[in-house]
C-alpha cells in the first residue's frame, strides 16, 4: 500500500464540499463552511448562532468529519482546536470576508448581523487523523457504515396515478 500525503488530501477534501461534519460529544452536525486564505490559510471557518445554524458552544477541541462527494462515505476525521473570534480580534474581519464570499444569496446586513449575533468559530486541524485512507476509524470500519440518506424525515417520492395501473415495461 502506497503512503498518502496526508496534507493533499486534507485540502483536496476541504475544496470538494461547502459542508462537513463537525463531531461534538460523539454527535454529528452538518455545517457549511469556508477554508481560511492568506494569514488563515489551513484554518477551517464556521459561523454559528444569530442567522445562522446554532452549533452551541464549541469545546477546546473537536473533530471534522470529512466525507466523500462521490459515496458519502467518510474519508477523513481530524482533530482540531475550536477558538471563536469575537468582532474585536484581529482575525474577525477575514475570517468574516472569506466566510462571506462563500455564502450564496447573502443578504447585504449580513456582516451587521454576524457581528450582532452569531459567532465566528476557527477551527485548526493538528496531529494525525482520527480516521484516513488505510487507516480505520475509531469503530474499526475504514468507512462510514452507509451513504449519507434524507432519512426517515424525508418525504415520499409520489408517482402520478395511472387509469388501470402502470403498464409493465418491455423490452
Amino acid at each position: 500500500m502506497s503512503e498518502v500525503n496526508l496534507s493533499a488530501l486534507t485540502t483536496e477534501a476541504l475544496s470538494k464540499s461547502d459542508v462537513l461534519w463537525l463531531r461534538v460529544d460523539g454527535r454529528e452536525r452538518l455545517t457549511w463552511f469556508a477554508t481560511g486564505a492568506d494569514e488563515l490559510a489551513g484554518q477551517v471557518l464556521l459561523v454559528s448562532g444569530g442567522a445562522e445554524a446554532d452549533l452551541g458552544p464549541l469545546p477546546e477541541q473537536v473533530e471534522v468529519v470529512l466525507r466523500s462527494k462521490g459515496d458519502g462515505g467518510r474519508l477523513l476525521t481530524l482533530r482540531a482546536r475550536a477558538q471563536a473570534l469575537s468582532p474585536g480580534n484581529p482575525w474577525w474581519e477575514p475570517a468574516a470576508a472569506t466566510l462571506l464570499a462563500e455564502r450564496l444569496n447573502a443578504p447585504a446586513d449580513l456582516l451587521e448581523r454576524w457581528r450582532a449575533g452569531s459567532t465566528i468559530w476557527l477551527l485548526s486541524p493538528f496531529g494525525l487523523p482520527v480516521q484516513a485512507p488505510g487507516r480505520s476509524g475509531p469503530d474499526g470500519s475504514a468507512r462510514a457504515d452507509a451513504p449519507i440518506t434524507a432519512g426517515a424525515a424525508a418525504t415520499r417520492v409520489r408517482h402520478p396515478w395511472h387509469f388501470g395501473g402502470r403498464g409493465t415495461r418491455r423490452g
